[in-house]
C-alpha cells in the first residue's frame, strides 16, 4: 500500500484576522444607517405639505396638465406606495426627476456638489492647521501658568458657541462692506471663497483646538513623555515624535465626525453667501416643494457622511488595532 505524505498546509492570510469581521460590522452599520436616513428624509420631505406640481407649474396652470404631471411622477399614489417605489428605484440608481427643474435629480445635485466639497474641505484643512498647533502650544505652556488655559477655554468656548450666520454677517460687514477687501457673496472670483471658508473654519477650529488641548495635556502626564523630557530631548523631537502622533489618534476621531457633520451642515453659510452648493440647493428645494430633489440631496449627504465615518473607523483601527476587537 502506497503511503502518501501530506504536503505543507496552505496558509490563509485572513484566517484569524479581526479585519473581515470589522469590515462586515461597519458595512452593515453603513447600510442600516443609510436606510434610516433615507427613510427619515423621505417622510420629512412629504411632511412639508402642499402640491409640488402646482408649486412648480404656477397657480394658473391647466388642471389637466397638473393631473397628467402628477401621474407621470407617481404623485397620485399613496405616500406608502410612493415610498416603496422610491426604495425600489434607488436600488437601481434611479433617483427620479426634479419636479421643479424637470431634470434628473442626481444630475442637479452632482453639479452643485463640487462647490460644497471644496468649501467643506478647505474649511476643515484651515481649522486643523490652526487647531493642532494652538491646542498643543496652550497645553504645553499652561503646565506652568494655569491662567493661559482659562483664557484659552473662554475664547474657544465663545467662538464655538457663536452661530454661523452671525459670524458670516460680521465678516461681511467688516471685510466686504467696511474694508471692501472681499466680495460679500457669490462665486464669481477666486477670493469669493475666503469669507465662507472663514465662517465655517472659525467655530470648527475652536472646537478642535479644545480637543487637542485636552489630549495633549493628558499625554504630557504619561510616563514615557516624562522620561523623554528628563532626557532633555529637543522640543521638536519631544512633541513631534512622542506627543503629536498620540494626539492625532484621538483628534482624527472627532475631526472625522465633525467633518462628516460639516458636509451636511453648511446650509446657512451657503445661503448667506449665495454659494452654489448643495446646502443652498436644500433651501431652494424646500421652497419649491421639490420632494425628489430634496430626497436626492439627503441621500448624497448621507452617503458622504457615512463614507467619511467609515474611513475614520478604518484609520483608527490602523492606528490602534485594539479597536478592531473592541469596536462594534
Amino acid at each position: 500500500m502506497a503511503i502518501t505524505q501530506a504536503g505543507p498546509a496552505r496558509t490563509r492570510p485572513l484566517a484569524g484576522s479581526p479585519w473581515p469581521a470589522f469590515i462586515a460590522r461597519r458595512a452593515v452599520s453603513f447600510v442600516v444607517s443609510l436606510f434610516v436616513i433615507v427613510t427619515g428624509v423621505y417622510f420629512m420631505s412629504r411632511a412639508l405639505g402642499g402640491d409640488a406640481v402646482r408649486a412648480s407649474a404656477g397657480p394658473f396652470a391647466d388642471p389637466a396638465f397638473i393631473a397628467q404631471r402628477r401621474a407621470e411622477l407617481g404623485l397620485d399614489e399613496s405616500v406608502f406606495v410612493q415610498y416603496v417605489t422610491y426604495l425600489r428605484h434607488i436600488v437601481t440608481f434611479d433617483f427620479g426627476e426634479s419636479i421643479s427643474l424637470r431634470r434628473p435629480a442626481i444630475d442637479v445635485v452632482m453639479e452643485q456638489l463640487p462647490a460644497t466639497v471644496q468649501l467643506g474641505l478647505l474649511a476643515f484643512i484651515v481649522a486643523v492647521l490652526i487647531a493642532v498647533p494652538l491646542g498643543m502650544m496652550v497645553a504645553a505652556r499652561s503646565r506652568r501658568r494655569e491662567g493661559r488655559a482659562s483664557a484659552f477655554h473662554f475664547g474657544t468656548g465663545l467662538l464655538a458657541s457663536i452661530p454661523d450666520f452671525l459670524i458670516a454677517i460680521s465678516l461681511i460687514a467688516v471685510f466686504a462692506i467696511t474694508l471692501r477687501w472681499l466680495p460679500p457673496a457669490g462665486a464669481d472670483s477666486p477670493d469669493a471663497i475666503v469669507l465662507p471658508v472663514a465662517t465655517v473654519a472659525i467655530g470648527l477650529a475652536a472646537t478642535l483646538s479644545r480637543i487637542v488641548y485636552i489630549e495633549t495635556s493628558r499625554i504630557l502626564k504619561e510616563d514615557y513623555v516624562r522620561s523623554a523630557r528628563a532626557m532633555r530631548l529637543p522640543w521638536h523631537i519631544l512633541y513631534g515624535k512622542h506627543v503629536l502622533p498620540n494626539v492625532l489618534t484621538a483628534t482624527i476621531t472627532f475631526a472625522g465626525l465633525i467633518l462628516a457633520a460639516l458636509m451636511g451642515g453648511m446650509i446657512i453659510t451657503e445661503t448667506v453667501f449665495a454659494w452654489p452648493g448643495i446646502g443652498r440647493l436644500v433651501t431652494t428645494s424646500v421652497q419649491n416643494l421639490d420632494y425628489t430633489l430634496l430626497q436626492t440631496v439627503g441621500l448624497v449627504i448621507a452617503v458622504i457622511t457615512l463614507s467619511i465615518t467609515f474611513v475614520v473607523d478604518v484609520l483608527l483601527a490602523l492606528l490602534d488595532p485594539r479597536s478592531l476587537i473592541v469596536g462594534s
